[in-house]
């Protein structure tokens, strides 16, 4: 009896130990086995757009000067005033332009007098002429005369209308129906139109229809083209989004520190009046757009197993990269105009034995953090790996490598003469 009690506790004795070193040699596996990072297959609507930034302005704006100098006598309007065309906005003191008007009239009436006694003059010596009694170049010489005089006549009347015209030109008055953007001078400033015309004031013609100039890439401006739609936000409004259109692409490029870029308008609905002239706007224009669809982190895209277990056909039939080697899976970018050309792919699944197996997808397009993927075993929810989780040995062991820089003290490089 003793010796079968002995032999059912050696039994149990061996079992406890086979049973603990599996656990163990799971346990070790376990600890071994290495930790991925993943993401969730996602199943939506995804855009792929081109980002730039412009600011918002006015369609039409007019700056008002003037043609004639002198001191600012008189302002009628001021900032956000509306006006309408033909309205008096500003008057230049017009004391000298009326001085002007009084001496071209005088010297009008002194040119009349000379011509009318000119003229009498002429035609008494035509009919001493007529009879003999004088000579014929007598009579020419008073005709030249009376001739001369009615030059002066007509040069003295165009003095006179520009003289008038001057004085007409010291009230500003509003070409268009607009609102005042700026108004630049003062009641007794003087302003000078000798060599240009100053800007006075600055007018919009309507504020509901603003416009966005945005420079663009060159290599994103194939994808843009007249009528695309755009979506854009304004700092003063972060949490509201606008819509627009592009109204035109510019042909005439700028260069600025070797980057080609190009002006592009966009056109924009401002009813309400929250888009204020000079505004920065960020501007997203909708390159292409798919609904429905599976999608998944770019960064799923790009990862590539080194060496570690891999299981199923898609995984045995893969060629490994080499180490350090960068995956050519790429997604389309924004600047392909149309819609985004499918490319082969490849996404990674771990199973519960640490085991990775490869799904082989086609690439759509991407707004730049997920990319549309289609392929046989997707489905929403769908865990993928992005990467590898950096364990204490990886931390440790890169720590210790010669290859990386050692931190001073605890095991860094001493001075010399020590180890």
């Amino acid at each position: 009896m003793k010796t079968l009690n002995r032999i059912a506790a050696i039994t149990a004795s061996a079992a406890l130990l086979t049973g603990g070193g599996v656990w163990l040699h799971e346990k070790a596996q376990a600890k071994d086995r290495p930790a991925y990072h993943t993401v969730q297959v996602e199943k939506g609507d995804i855009e792929s757009t081109v980002t730039a930034t412009g600011n918002l302005a006015a369609v039409r704006t007019v700056q008002v000067g003037t043609q004639v100098s002198g001191q600012v006598s008189q302002i009628d309007v001021d900032f956000n005033q509306h006006v309408a065309k033909g309205q008096l906005l500003a008057t230049i003191d017009p004391t000298l332009a009326r001085q002007a008007v009084a001496d071209a009239q005088a010297s009008l009436d002194r040119s009349l007098a000379e011509l009318g006694a000119a003229q009498k003059n002429a035609d008494r010596n035509k009919a001493l002429v007529d009879e003999g009694l004088i000579p014929r170049a007598t009579y020419d010489d008073l005709a030249s005369q009376a001739a001369v005089a009615r030059a002066n006549v007509s040069s003295a009347r165009v003095a006179v209308d520009r003289a008038r015209q001057n004085l007409a030109y010291t009230e500003i008055h509003s070409p268009i129906d607009g609102v005042v953007v700026e108004r630049n001078v003062d009641v007794g400033q003087t302003v000078a139109a000798s060599l240009a015309a100053p800007q006075l004031f600055l007018i919009a013609n309507d504020l509901s229809q603003m416009q966005i100039v945005v420079s663009v890439d060159e290599s994103d401006i194939a994808s843009i083209r007249e009528g695309q739609p755009v979506r854009f936000t304004v700092q003063a409004r972060p949490s509201e989004r606008f819509t627009g259109k592009v109204e035109q692409v510019r042909l005439k490029s700028t260069t600025t520190e070797n980057v080609v870029s190009y002006d592009v308008v966009v056109s924009a609905q401002n009813p309400d009046g929250k888009l204020l002239p000079g505004m920065t706007a960020r501007v997203e224009f909708l390159v292409d757009s798919a609904k429905d669809v599976f999608k998944v982190a770019t960064a799923a895209l790009r990862f590539h197993p080194q060496g570690e277990a891999t299981s199923g056909t898609a995984a045995n039939n893969e060629r490994r990269p080499r180490t350090g080697s960068r995956t050519s899976t790429t997604t389309n970018t924004t600047t392909t105009t149309g819609a985004a050309r499918p490319r082969p792919g490849q996404l990674w699944t771990v199973d519960g034995a640490g085991r990775l197996t490869a799904i082989r997808v086609r690439t759509g397009i991407s707004d730049g953090v997920m990319t549309a993927v289609s392929g046989d075993g997707l489905e929403a929810g769908l865990q993928v790996v992005t990467g590898l989780e950096k364990s204490e040995a990886t931390t440790a062991s890169a720590a210790a490598s010669p290859l990386q820089p050692q931190r001073a003290g605890g095991g860094g490089m001493r001075g010399p003469g020590g180890f």
